[in-house]
């Protein structure tokens, strides 16, 4: 009767984490905060306003947010951590892409 216990697969989904959803809800405002920042540099033609240069650190913090509440959102037990993968992916790929602009930037 134990064995047959054991060998039971549960069929319920797991939770999704609740951190995923803020992990994933930061990697969108970073990528969108970026993407604007970027097209209004290329308007100004690279002579950016400050307001511009606010917009794009800000993408780079929330990238860096992301990836840090991703961590945060494998860390708990049980649950389908997805969104997190995914938002902290997305803000890891565009913290690295900031931190390469800002050395080359520095360079120059």
């Amino acid at each position: 009767m134990r064995n047959e216990l054991e060998n039971r697969v549960s069929y319920i989904r797991k939770p999704l984490a609740e951190n995923g959803y803020l992990c994933l809800g930061l990697a969108c405002a970073a990528v969108a905060m970026g993407a604007a920042g970027m097209y209004l540099s290329v308007i100004n033609q690279g002579n950016s306003p400050l307001s511009v240069v606010a917009i794009c650190f800000a993408s780079m913090v929330f990238s860096g947010l992301s990836v840090y509440i991703g961590v945060l959102a494998f860390k708990e037990k049980d649950k389908n951590t997805v969104l997190a993968k995914i938002g902290a992916g997305i803000g890891g790929i565009l913290l690295i892409q900031w931190l390469l602009m800002l050395l080359v930037g520095l360079r120059a």
